[in-house]
């Protein structure tokens, strides 16, 4: 029995309110065993069907690790060599950079393949347009032959959910199957997952936890957010339990219920190191290995992943070392994650778990709804001020607080947004990226370029200002 496992309701149910967290579902596996699972809140706060065990979730990019795992078995299986170009198994993958034939799957696995990702914009018009057929990851992975490189492969991490949806339609060809039934047949249901699925449309309506955004009030998303294509990087719906016994199986280092899906020495390799992710903090995001991120808690080994966006935030954790795992399902989005997956990591190392603290974008939110821009920068004065403890303040909060404005199009309220997160912290480039990548989807090119102008002179060497700059010039 864990130590402060009785504290965790009460911390959780705090964690909620605070952040005004509609519902999740969170597990933690020790021994073995499911130590803990339980559900909070209500799937909906349209309907208000209570959180159960039962209850699917999007996992977004936690699908990550059930991708490479499909990769490593055709791996072991010798249907693909992870060293081998891309272009091998998938001669139509094009893109415009001779670099693309160097691209190895291996890499890929490890986000340095030097694929791009899609910016926030381009996200929200993609999903908003969902397409449902088994030909979708093709026309998707055809699609590719316009974009460039953003690196040499190998030779720097740079996340890419593209890469990711394209090792789905390697899954497909190289299996004769489609991505979501080989995974189905092959990964899920073997390591005790049957009520999970890549297919939206196997979901049952009544089951489903659906995304909430902060618009600036907490409130459904007004359209699910689901392609096909993308399904490999951010689509595995799933269970709290399903997610536990998940847990299990890579604790058991690929067998659940005597069932092995993958090798020891595969587990080995997608844990090891391959690159350096480039950040300070947290330091469970240390360093890269196969599908998986490898850091430490208070000096502790993580094997995780996380995701988060679109009404979603997710994550998974392994301790190997104290044969541990847990498990977070969340319908919104927020880095209340971080100190939920805190207060579970604690109670994993027989600490007591706290609520922790709350980000300023949580009562800027609600200076927002109440008065608008005026009242979040009174807001923000007043925050300042009071010096409250219980508050902290983060360059990348606010952030996403606009995406979220931007995927239900409150364009000119994502921008002030924006704006008060520059004026907080002027020195945040990525902050000067996304107003600028704003001002480019409303064809104002002369504030898109002033945007880029100021970043540049707080950091001339900043190759994404530079590049982007460069293509509106």
């Amino acid at each position: 029995m864990l130590k402060y496992v009785q504290y965790l309701d009460v911390v959780l149910q705090e964690i909620m309110e605070r952040w005004q967290i509609p519902g999740l579902a969170v597990g933690l596996v020790c021994g073995g065993e499911v130590a803990y699972a339980k559900g909070f809140g209500v799937q909906s706060l349209d309907t208000q069907s209570p959180v159960t065990l039962d209850s699917i979730f999007c996992t977004t990019s936690v699908s990550k690790c059930f991708v490479t795992t499909a990769i490593m078995q055709l791996a072991e299986r010798e249907l693909i060599n992870l060293d081998s170009p891309l272009v091998e198994y998938l001669p139509y993958f094009q893109m415009d950079d001779e670099r693309y034939k160097q691209i190895k799957i291996r890499q890929m696995l490890s986000h340095t393949s030097g694929i791009p990702d899609m910016e926030e914009h381009q996200y929200s018009a993609f999903l908003s347009h969902p397409e449902w057929d088994d030909g979708a990851s093709e026309r998707y992975v055809r699609g590719l032959k316009d974009q460039k490189l953003i690196g040499n492969p190998g030779e720097n991490f740079q996340y890419s959910n593209i890469a990711f949806n394209v090792l789905g339609d390697l899954i497909a060809k190289v299996t004769g199957n489609t991505f979501e039934g080989y995974l189905k047949e092959q990964v899920l249901n073997p390591a005790g997952m049957p009520n999970s699925t890549f297919l939206l449309s196997e979901v049952p309506p009544e089951l489903l936890s659906v995304p909430h955004l902060c618009l600036p009030d907490m409130k459904v998303s007004p359209f699910y957010p689901y392609h096909r294509a993308e399904a490999p990087a951010s689509f595995l719906h799933s269970s709290i339990m399903d997610m536990c016994h998940w847990g299990i199986t890579c604790l058991n280092r690929g067998t659940f219920l005597d069932k092995r899906i993958l090798s020891k020495e595969s587990y080995d390799a997608m844990w090891k190191p391959v690159a350096d992710q480039g950040r300070v903090r947290p330091s469970m995001y240390e360093e890269i290995g196969l599908g998986y991120t490898l850091g430490h808690y208070k000096g502790v080994k993580t094997v995780s992943h996380g995701g988060m966006g679109f009404g979603w935030s997710d994550f998974f954790l392994i301790l190997p070392e104290q044969n541990c795992a847990a498990v977070l399902l969340n319908i919104e989005e927020s880095f209340s994650r971080t100190e939920i997956i805190r207060a579970l990591a604690d109670v994993l190392l027989g600490e007591k778990p706290t609520a922790g603290e709350v980000s300023w974008m949580v009562p800027i939110s609600q200076a927002l709804s109440k008065g608008g821009i005026e009242a979040a920068y009174t807001c923000y004065e007043e925050l300042k001020f009071q010096n409250d403890e219980g508050i902290y303040f983060d360059e990348d909060d606010l952030l996403g607080l606009s995406n979220q404005l931007l995927s239900v199009k409150k364009m000119d309220l994502a921008i002030d947004v924006l704006g008060l997160n520059i004026h907080v912290f002027p020195e945040h480039i990525d902050s000067y990226i996304e107003l600028a990548n704003l001002h480019l989807s409303q064809g104002d090119l002369s504030a898109a370029k002033g945007t880029l102008l100021r970043a540049l002179s707080i950091n001339p060497k900043s190759a994404e200002v530079t590049g982007l700059l460069n293509s509106i010039q």
